[in-house]
């Protein structure tokens, strides 16, 4: 690659994780950044919600950055940059110049999908990386078939599943897609093909064992999932938004669907738009989320890049950077919107005036499909350090011995993995909750004579009704705005038979902690 080709990546990159920096210790933790850091303190081969690099990874981040709001969000932010790199270096291989790697990197550095997908340590940007890297190195295979290229490949393809199993249909996508032409199948031939998918095998091949040993908790989370959000998607919200949620990226992407039937070189490369297409049909089938999707588009912002230069170079009068502007400026405008600049309250007012004045109410539609103040990812973010504080003073308001009988049982994952996170900074007792993976290593039975609890729902579920509800959350911005806090005192015999019950179901049949796999050892 050409040196200033190189230079002007870097400066992309660099811009961008300048705004993710300035948004790291914005608003608070999101509730799923809170889970995964607990399943990195219970490393394993894999978990009811989740394959197990975004554990390995938090693990990584708290000994090397400490486990605050700040060190936690560089990984994520660091990836975001290398899918910037990668994204350029793809739009280099497949013909572009300068124009076009300005524009393919700009729109993956700063459009409103990829600037929030960096910006919070969750599968969704590693899982991005892993799509990119995977068709960067199928083009390096198709310009250069060099043997050790196949094994990187499926080295790619392993790490993307251990992140997110949505690569599956990517890949899946991908090899159909290079099938349909004659000189891809030359390349990508039996033993191309075995070298990739053997060593892709034999990386995954642990988390497969211990999906089977622990009776495939996966599949019961898939299905758990469509019963609960991916039953209210509808399937033209996801086209909407795969319109939408790029901003100017539209006109890019819209651009190599085009483009690569217009030159004749790029015709090797017809599986990135082809890829791209099956992707989307198959997840408007299954009623995906739209963010599956997000993986497929920074090659094809690539094609599109390399169409957009070469018609500007046609017109020679053209004002080249000009019409690169207009792609930028608009996605650059809505970066403090779409990351966490703005404080929570001029945000909420910043979505509500979009869906009264644009008619688009998505940004404030959350997974249970009904219109809230603020959008879902913000409000994921406030609430939790409010719960454990008013916690943490009913709990130190106990005498010392009547502390040493009691528990906190959460019923969300969030509420869970915030109790344990905040422990290390206030008084509280021990977290108990069958949400989610927290089931793999709570108790089978409650010997304690009191219950602090958290109820995500609006009445609490538990059956002893003589309780105390000494906190609210009062943050209105919050997902667990009224939610209230509890205490049950002197715990009858009917809550800890309701507890066990509950925990037999919420266990998987064939789990066993003695026997379970564990990466723990490795650190």
């Amino acid at each position: 690659m050409h040196q200033k080709l190189r230079l002007l990546i870097i400066l992309i990159v660099v811009s961008q994780f300048l705004l993710h920096l300035g948004a790291m210790g914005a608003y608070g933790f999101h509730q799923d950044e809170l889970l995964y850091i607990t399943l990195g303190e219970h490393l394993s081969w894999g978990y009811r919600e989740t394959p197990p690099m975004i554990a390995l990874i938090s693990r990584f981040s708290t000994l090397i950055f400490g486990d605050s709001m700040l060190g936690l969000r560089i990984i994520p932010a660091l990836f975001a940059s290398f899918t910037v790199y990668l994204t350029g270096l793809i739009t280099a291989r497949l013909g572009g110049k300068h124009l076009a790697v300005f524009a393919a990197c700009s729109t993956v550095a700063f459009s409103p999908a990829f600037l929030a997908s960096g910006g919070l340590l969750v599968p969704q940007i590693f899982d991005v990386f892993c799509w990119s890297l995977c068709c960067y190195l199928i083009i390096c295979v198709i310009q250069n078939p060099k043997p050790i290229l196949p094994v990187l490949l499926g080295i790619a393809i392993g790490a993307g599943i251990l992140t997110k199993y949505t690569i599956l249909i990517y890949i899946g996508a991908v090899f159909a897609s290079l099938m349909l032409n004659r000189e891809n199948r030359k390349i990508f031939n039996r033993s191309a093909i075995l070298n990739t998918f053997s060593t892709a095998f034999l990386i995954v091949l642990p988390h497969l064992f211990w999906q089977f040993q622990n009776g495939f908790p996966a599949l019961m989370h898939l299905d758990e999932l469509k019963e609960t959000q991916l039953i209210h998607l509808s399937r033209l919200d996801f086209i909407i938004q795969q319109l939408l949620s790029n901003g100017t990226g539209v006109f890019l992407w819209l651009a190599g669907l085009f483009a690569i039937w217009q030159y004749k070189e790029l015709r090797p490369y017809r599986f990135i738009p082809l890829a791209f297409l099956l992707v989307n049909i198959i997840l408007i089938i299954l009623k995906g989320k739209p963010y599956y999707a997000f993986g497929a588009y920074p090659a094809l912002f690539a094609l599109g890049a390399i169409f957009v230069e070469r018609t500007i170079e046609h017109y020679q009068n053209a004002p080249r950077w000009a019409i690169l502007v207009v792609l930028l400026i608009p996605n650059l405008l809505l970066a403090p919107v779409v990351l966490p600049y703005l404080a929570v309250e001029k945000s909420s007012k910043v979505f509500q005036w979009v869906q009264s004045n644009l008619k688009l109410d998505f940004p404030l539609r959350w997974e249970d499909q009904k219109i809230h103040i603020i959008n879902q990812n913000f409000a994921d973010m406030v609430g939790w350090q409010e719960m454990a504080i008013k916690t943490s003073k009913m709990y130190i308001s106990m005498p010392p011995k009547e502390r040493n009988a009691t528990i906190i049982f959460a019923e969300g994952y969030g509420a869970a993995a915030a109790f344990t996170y905040f422990a290390k900074r206030y008084p509280l007792p021990p977290v108990v909750s069958l949400s989610s993976s927290f089931a793999m290593w709570a108790p089978e039975n409650l010997r304690v004579k009191h219950i602090l609890f958290f109820s995500s729902e609006n009445m609490p579920t538990i059956p002893d009704k003589k309780y105390i509800k000494f906190g609210v959350i009062e943050n209105p911005y919050s997902r667990i705005y009224k939610r209230g806090i509890y205490l049950s005192s002197h715990v009858k015999h009917t809550t800890l038979k309701w507890y066990a019950s509950k925990w037999s179901q919420r266990r998987f049949a064939s789990f066993d902690l003695k026997t379970n796999i564990s990466l723990n050892g490795w650190f």
